[in-house]
């Protein structure tokens, strides 16, 4: 190679350089973009620990002496929140 030919090999590599971290910067902008929606409930979840590791515990020492409320209770929960689903996805569609 000669020292033209040289020259122009690097300021080609140094166009698809630029362009390469013009697409990652891009790439990372729509990555971004699309885990916001994660990101926030992440961060209330993360918010609510202490909450969380309260509770659990409450609920472990009372599951512990009264089973059999805990599971009636849990499917209670899990009842209401089905319907709150079902509710959101009905009336969402409108």
């Amino acid at each position: 190679m000669s020292i033209p030919d040289r020259a122009i090999e690097k300021v080609r590599l140094l166009r698809k350089i630029e362009r390469q971290r013009g697409e990652l910067s891009q790439a990372g902008s729509d990555w971004l973009e699309a885990t916001a929606k994660v990101d926030h409930y992440w961060v209330k979840l993360v918010d609510m620990r202490k909450y969380l590791v309260v509770g659990s515990s409450l609920l472990a020492v009372y599951g512990i002496r009264h089973p059999s409320a805990v599971v009636r209770w849990s499917r209670r929960a899990f009842g209401i929140w089905g319907t709150i689903r079902l509710f959101r996805k009905t009336i969402g569609n409108k």
